[in-house]
């Protein structure tokens, strides 16, 4: 039974984007990234696209996307937590329509809770990468 090094996991899901899937190499302990959706791919992402496909859930494992990651959920379970308040009230209806990232980040420097979020994600990612 190999031991996959937690903090790996962790900064994969940091690093998660719409362009690239992630999937962890269990015998080299590493993050391998294969582009989306390209199809100009040269023959060396092809070959390895071919191997981790061969290797699915015996030596390459898939790590979560962005989708699958979906930080506007944490966003949201982040905000109720929050303690009733105008705090609280404030952040839930900033976080409707087109920008509301922009307007979460900035309600939350401006309340002083960024530090508080920043912990909350962490903990979200850390408990994805155990999953």
């Amino acid at each position: 039974m190999k031991i996959v090094p937690l903090q790996l996991i962790i900064n994969a899901i940091e690093t998660a984007s719409d362009e690239w899937d992630q999937y962890l190499d269990i015998v080299t302990m590493t993050i391998v990234g294969l582009p989306q959706y390209d199809d100009s791919i040269g023959t060396d992402y092809e070959s390895l696209a071919e191997r981790i496909e061969a290797g699915i859930n015996i030596r390459y494992y898939r790590l979560p996307s962005k989708f699958d990651i979906h930080e506007y959920s944490i966003m949201e379970k982040f905000i109720y937590d929050l303690p009733n308040g105008s705090t609280r009230d404030e952040l839930a209806g900033c976080i409707h329509g087109k920008g509301a990232f922009h307007r979460f980040k900035s309600s939350i420097r401006y309340y002083g809770i960024e530090r508080d979020w920043y912990n909350y994600l962490a903990k979200a990612y850390h408990s994805m990468a155990i999953e």
